[in-house]
Order: C-alpha cells, then sequence, then structure tokens
C-alpha cells in the first residue's frame, strides 16, 4: 500500500501496519525514482474534518491544478494547500523493492497520474489479473489511450463511475465468464463530464 501523505500514512500505518503480508510505502509512485513536490491538503482536525468530504484526505496529486479542481466541493481549497517534497519510485522499483512479479490486484488512484503509471507499467512482466484505476481526472485523449493499450494487451474493460475496471488475460475461464455478466451499477463519469 502506497501512501504519499505523511499523515495520511501514519493513519495507513494505524490501521494496517500490523497485518501479515502488507507492506506500507511512505512515497508516491513517479515515472523517476527520487523526489518530486506533491500537492495535498492540509490536515483538518475533527470539528473542521466533520464539515468536509468524506474524500478531503484523499485528495494529492503530482498536479497543482488537479488538487484546486475540486473547489467547488471544498470553496477554501487554495488555503488549505500544501505542497509537499515527498520520496517518490517508479511502479518497478517499488515492484521489485517487494520482490512482486506477475499481480493478482493493482488498483491506481492518483488524481489524474494514472495514465502515466499505466504507461509506464510492464503489462507482460506484471500483467495484474485484475486492475482497476480512476479515469475520472483523465482528458478524454489520456483515457483513450489507457483504453487502447489494456485493450491491446487482453484486458477487458468496464468502466463504472469513476473508475475502470480491467480483467486481465491471466483470469480463469470461469472467473472470466463471470466478468462477462457483469454491467455497471452506474454510468462513467469524468472531470470534464461534469463541468459541461
Amino acid at each position: 500500500m502506497v501512501e504519499p501523505v505523511p499523515y495520511v500514512f501514519e493513519r495507513l500505518q494505524r490501521n494496517y501496519g500490523d497485518f501479515p503480508g502488507v507492506a506500507l510505502e511512505n512515497v508516491a509512485v513517479a515515472d523517476r525514482d527520487g523526489r518530486l513536490p506533491f500537492y495535498h491538503l492540509r490536515e483538518a482536525d475533527g470539528e473542521e474534518r466533520a464539515q468536509l468530504p468524506g474524500w478531503y484526505d484523499g485528495i494529492g496529486s503530482f498536479s497543482r491544478d488537479t488538487v484546486v479542481s475540486h473547489i467547488r466541493h471544498i470553496p477554501d481549497i487554495e488555503s488549505r494547500l500544501v505542497v509537499t517534497d515527498v520520496p517518490c519510485l517508479t511502479f518497478d522499483s517499488l515492484c521489485e523493492k517487494h520482490g512482486l512479479g506477475a499481480l493478482d490486484l493493482l488498483l491506481i488512484d492518483t488524481e489524474g497520474y494514472e495514465s502515466e503509471i499505466l504507461e509506464n507499467l510492464d503489462l507482460n512482466r506484471r500483467s495484474p489479473r485484475l486492475l482497476v484505476f480512476e479515469h475520472y481526472h483523465l482528458s478524454q485523449e489520456a483515457r483513450d489511450a489507457c483504453r487502447s493499450r489494456l485493450l491491446a494487451a487482453g484486458y477487458e474493460l468496464l468502466e463504472e463511475g469513476f473508475d475502470t475496471w480491467c480483467l486481465g488475460p491471466r483470469a480463469t475461464a470461469s472467473v472470466r465468464a463471470l466478468w462477462r455478466q457483469l454491467s455497471p451499477g452506474v454510468p462513467a463519469v469524468s472531470a470534464t463530464d461534469e463541468a459541461k
């Protein structure tokens, strides 16, 4: 589990730090190893927190504009904005550090950075059975490029709400048969759609 925001990472440690088989990393996944500026919102106290959306702590990105785009839900977002220089690993570096090869599940929710992670993901080497990525903050062009790349690699895709669910070619025939019976519970939506 990866979380770059220090105060959110502390909460992750409290909640999952003692679980066997769970490794926690206080880093961001990026296109290179090193350190990069990361935009997020300052920690809110209990009383203040009750007035904010439940997903408040989940807003963080390499893009300042993506974070600030939540202004319609958090009118004072500019005064809450923090930039922190965070350690970064590429997805391959993260997997190598933890001895991971092929993956069963990969969940990517990076507030608009999903396409960069997917672009740098070696789908032959890692080949997640199920890959879920948030498409909400992606441009239509980036969303189409992600879809094309995954379809070309043998994935079957289902868009629902903010996310795209992708069943990989390593899925068993029985899972694939069940998958093909699924339909979205809610239509796919993006920030671009909501801005119209």
